[in-house]
């Protein structure tokens, strides 16, 4: 093989490994360390989703500890059911991953006991995929600046080769 049919199979594995990396899901840990609990604070859990960028294929991981009586579920609701707390049939399993599917706002409810109305309630903003909030980056942006950091490297390298 020439080194010309080198630089074009090199130049075609570039582009596959970017577009593999952009289509990267991303799975989130619904409160971190802190996991889904009754919160600290009422608004917890809309400042940890606020600097997130969501996405279709992207999970929310739900994580709690039982401890005592206090167990936790997770129902995903309406925008109404959200702001009202209102208790429907919910999806148990701890931990519990919820794929996402859809585009648009997304609500999370604790339906158990008062946890609703502590704070324990999540709403998200899965955006387009070619879209972001100004400001915010999800872990997959990350891997994308390093993809095309090492795409400026392999193309300096093959230009040389």
């Amino acid at each position: 093989m020439g080194r010309n049919n080198y630089k074009g199979l090199i130049g075609w594995l570039i582009v596959v490994v970017c577009l593999a990396e952009g289509v990267a899901a991303v799975t989130y840990e619904v409160g971190d360390s802190t996991g889904w609990m009754i919160p600290p604070r009422n608004d917890f859990y809309s400042e940890w989703a606020k600097n997130k960028t969501f996405h279709v294929g992207d999970q929310l991981y739900f994580n709690w500890n039982v401890s005592g009586s206090h167990t936790h579920n997770v129902a995903n609701v309406s925008e109404t059911e959200y702001e009202n707390c209102t208790k429907i049939p919910t999806e148990f399993g701890k931990p519990l991953t919820i794929n996402i599917t859809s585009t648009g706002n997304q609500y999370f409810i604790c339906t158990v006991g008062n946890h609703c109305q502590s704070g324990q309630k999540l709403a998200i903003n899965v955006a387009n995929s070619n879209s972001s909030t100004p400001g915010s980056a999800s872990p997959s942006s990350a891997s994308s600046m390093a993809t095309g950091a090492l795409f400026a490297v392999i193309s300096t390298i093959v230009m040389y080769i």
